[in-house]
């Protein structure tokens, strides 16, 4: 039903099948009243809408939708032959008070007019006290229970409530996790974003998402704004709604991925949406009401399935994360949203890759506090290994570092070199991100603290710093130091003990010089990537770390029924995946085990390891080579 096809940052390019269709996710489903379509639902869908949703209490209580709607189905009654959600009545609900409906009989009515996927009548808790939250959170999980067998084939939304209050959110979500749901959204968070509470909005969506079974789509209710789309889908959010498109445009307003703009206000249309190219701001204000509603609208969706297409290429090439700092400029509260995002940066770490095709681009006080600086600095601290009795700390030359500065490598100490990622070993100096890095020449003042505080803890942990000039320049074998720092950085200490135990050969680029192949006893272990600088595992390498590191380590372990075909170099299907080493992250190098621990292959990692326990398809790992029997 759902599975990985790309990844950057915590967010994913998925597939959701349902029975009309296939929904590539992120993706944002427009809200659909039947009875006030200011824009057909199949112009909708030639403007980039793979989906809709839809207002199952509001047809159910219209006799003549709800006879038309269970006669021909719901995709009859508003002319859309893609996937259609439906909605229970929840907000309304929450705004108008009691709904008259009984739980079991709304999600039996979605599921009687044909819905793709159905909600839950959750209890909306937004701003609720604590006791209030608490009591809605332990109705909507009871609801949820009883929803899950009438459900029938339709995929069934069980929403996660608990107000603003992390503790309850985390409850509501491990509750949901358990039972045979298909999509959670995250619910009551309206509010927050029409107050522009996105501080809390992002506390809501980290505190859910840390107790979601990552192998389930995940749905942020009724967010609508462009400019929240790229942060949440980074925080794991993979479908959206919202009837903002048309709640804007009734009020003159203009939807941007930086905010929101007034008719009223604007000289020029800064936009080249066909509504846009074709009318000029005075026309727009000129037009009679009802057409100019339609015509803001069309630019509100245009501007929102834009956006969504941006951050999906965004994921594809490696750049999710600077999108996020740079919308963040957008308003001081996402600014806000940030510090907390921040906070939980060793979190979202496990779902970052291991590099990205794109080199790390600078662009703002939040880019040293990314996940990937958090792992480079962490393991760093706890896996590199220094070489020498003494240190040295010399300021960044250009890159690569001995090219520019060849004696470098020569020097009988550990040679720091102070960087924009902070004080980093030469012995690095082609490893991501330390070589694929963009950075100004002056850093903002919170990213200076935020090296100051890693360059003391480096330097604590360093042997003795002298100057340059007190150590010799007779050191040699550079290229073999630089290969055991990555293994080791890579794999976890030790690792170079166990991959280069041996006669080593090491082969070369002959245009660049650099380490391309490592042979040790004869036998191929590793090669180094010119991309990112990191190991690729041979076979040979893969045993060899496999006899060193016991447990779990490196491991990914496979049901017996899947073991011939991993042999056979088959890719590793999550679906077959037994346990795998907790430490292991998307791009990482693994050895592939039968039941026994037995090494069946090698291979890249597509999941982490709560990935590869929660999808029931798609590829956990690909595997380069398998192990004959």
């Amino acid at each position: 039903m759902f599975e990985i096809q790309e990844r950057d940052a915590g967010g994913r390019i998925c597939t959701l099948h349902t029975g009309h269709g296939v929904i590539r996710t992120p993706s944002v489903l427009p809200v659909i009243n039947p009875g006030d379509m200011r824009i057909a639902p199949r112009e909708m869908r030639m403007m980039g809408a793979q989906a809709v949703i839809t207002n199952a209490y509001i047809i159910h209580g219209s006799e003549d939708f709800r006879s038309r709607a269970l006669q021909n189905g719901v995709h009859s009654l508003i002319d859309f032959d893609g996937p259609v959600m439906t909605d229970s009545g929840s907000f309304q609900m929450y705004t108008y008070g009691d709904v008259d409906i009984d739980p079991l009989d709304i999600v039996r009515f979605q599921r009687d007019i044909d819905s793709d996927i159905g909600t839950i009548l959750d209890l909306f808790s937004a701003d609720a006290s604590p006791e209030e939250a608490e009591r809605q959170v332990v109705e909507t999980l009871r609801r949820a229970r009883a929803s899950i067998p009438v459900k029938d084939d339709m995929l069934l939304a069980c929403t996660i409530q608990g107000g603003v209050y992390p503790e309850l959110r985390e409850r509501c979500a491990a509750g949901m996790a358990s039972l045979d749901a298909d999509v959670h959204p995250i619910g009551g968070v309206v509010p927050l974003m029409e107050q522009q509470r996105y501080a809390d909005l992002a506390r809501v969506i980290l505190a859910s998402m840390q107790q979601l079974p990552p192998g389930r789509p995940v749905h942020l209710f009724g967010a609508g704004h462009p400019m929240i789309f790229a942060l949440a889908v980074a925080l794991g959010c993979d479908l959206f709604d919202s009837a903002a498109y048309v709640k804007f445009a009734q009020d003159n307003r203009l939807l941007y991925p930086d905010g929101t703009r007034h008719l009223e206000d604007m000289e020029e249309l800064a936009c080249s949406c066909p509504v846009c190219s074709h009318h000029s701001a005075d026309e727009l204000r000129d037009m009679e009401r009802g057409r100019r509603v339609e015509s803001l609208a069309r630019h509100n969706l245009w501007q929102t399935f834009t956006e969504m297409r941006r951050i999906r290429e965004a994921i594809r090439g490696g750049w999710l994360w600077e999108l996020v700092e740079r919308r963040a400029t957008g308003h001081p509260a996402l600014l806000e949203a940030m510090a907390v995002v921040t906070e939980k940066r060793r979190w979202l770490e496990q779902r970052e890759p291991v590099s990205t095709a794109r080199a790390f681009m600078y662009t703002g006080p939040f880019s040293l506090r990314r996940p990937i600086i958090e792992r480079l600095h962490r393991r760093l601290l706890e896996r590199f290994p220094f070489h020498f009795p003494v240190s040295v700390v010399v300021d960044e030359p250009r890159k690569p570092y001995t090219v520019h500065r060849p004696g470098l490598q020569h020097l009988e100490a550990n040679v720091l070199v102070r960087t924009s990622l902070g004080l980093m070993p030469l012995e690095l100096e082609d490893m991501y991100p330390v070589a694929q890095s963009v950075f100004p020449s002056l850093l903002d003042a919170d990213s200076r603290v935020v090296l100051n505080e890693f360059n003391e803890r480096m330097l604590q942990r360093a042997p003795e710093v002298v100057e340059p000039s007190e150590v010799a320049c007779e050191a040699k074998d550079f290229n073999v130091r630089k290969i055991r720092a990555v293994a080791d950085m890579q794999f976890g200490r030790g690792a170079a003990d166990a991959l280069y135990d041996g006669a080593l050969e090491l082969v070369t680029s002959k245009r660049t010089g650099k380490v391309r192949n490592v042979l040790c006893n004869g036998e191929h272990v590793v090669s180094l990537r010119a991309r990112d600088g990191l190991c690729t595992l041979k076979t040979a390498g893969a045993a060899r770390l496999h006899r060193h590191f016991d447990g779990m380590a490196l491991r990914i372990v496979m049901d017996d029924e899947a073991v011939p075909f991993v042999r056979d170099g088959k890719s590793v299907f999550a679906k077959f995946v037994v346990d795998a080493d907790d430490a292991l992250r998307p791009g990482d190098e693994a050895v592939i085990v039968d039941g026994s621990d037995t090494p069946i292959g090698v291979g890249q990692c597509r999941m982490n390891r709560a990935e590869m326990l929660s999808f029931g398809q798609g590829v956990a790992a690909k595997t380069r080579e398998g192990i004959p029997a």
